[in-house]
């Protein structure tokens, strides 16, 4: 009796869904070719975004060539060194607005490293800044603001350099392979106030946090200098 209630209710429970199959056959079409469709589609969309990554990538290593030509030329005021530069600056501009990922962000630095060899601080300094926001904990994030920090105190304003540089240790610690230059320029800063106190402190703790770091080393001989 049981396997015959059991037949029944399979019976039934086949008969409903046949039903319901034949009912809704056209919007469990419809349903069916829009999921085949999507997943298409993400695919297309996943093959797009690897190939324009891809020449994004490739790009920003021709401008890396091109920038490093340019940085190593003795003469950068003739006629050829101003046009090669003109169409570094252009082609890094445009790469610097493709979003947040690597090829972007390290056109962000460039041009922040062209200003920075035209001593244009201040340029260079909103540049920097720039890819640093964007970075995140990326190495460029640190190195940007760095580079950052640098432009300030070369703008005069030693004061804000060293909360700048006091940032580059805050935000990224001890994994930042700025962080032991960092807090040298911080101690240094210090010094050059007389804050004398705590610019020993600082190379202090310099000295026991990155005890291999060659600035660990300059800052043994400024704890010698200021006993």
């Amino acid at each position: 009796m049981a396997k015959e209630n059991e037949k029944d209710i399979s019976g039934k429970v086949e008969s409903t869904l046949n039903s319901f199959i034949t009912r809704h056959r056209l919007v469990l079409i419809i349903i069916g070719v829009a999921i085949v469709l999507a997943l298409i589609g993400l695919w297309i969309g996943l093959g797009v975004s690897a190939n324009i990554t891809e020449a994004n990538q490739l790009k920003i290593d021709t401008l890396q060539v091109e920038y490093d030509t340019w940085a190593a030329l003795e003469d950068k005021t003739t006629d050829e060194a101003n046009a090669s530069l003109t169409s570094l600056k252009d082609d890094l501009a445009e790469l610097s607005r493709k979003g947040k990922k690597y090829p972007a962000l390290k056109a962000l630095y460039l041009l922040g490293m062209i200003e920075f060899n035209h001593e244009k601080y201040q340029e260079a300094h909103d540049y920097f800044i720039e890819a640093s926001n964007k970075a995140g904990t990326s190495f460029l994030a640190s190195l940007s603001l760095m580079n950052a920090a640098v432009c300030i105190e070369m703008s005069g304003d030693s004061v804000k350099a060293l909360d700048m540089y006091q940032a580059v240790y805050d935000r990224f610690g001890t994994d930042a392979p700025e962080a032991p230059k960092a807090l040298f320029n911080v101690a240094r800063l210090h010094e050059a106030a007389n804050n004398l106190e705590l610019a020993r402190a600082i190379f202090q703790q310099l000295a026991d946090e990155f005890p291999s770091s060659e600035y660990a080393k300059l800052a043994q001989s400024r704890l010698v200098t200021l006993q």
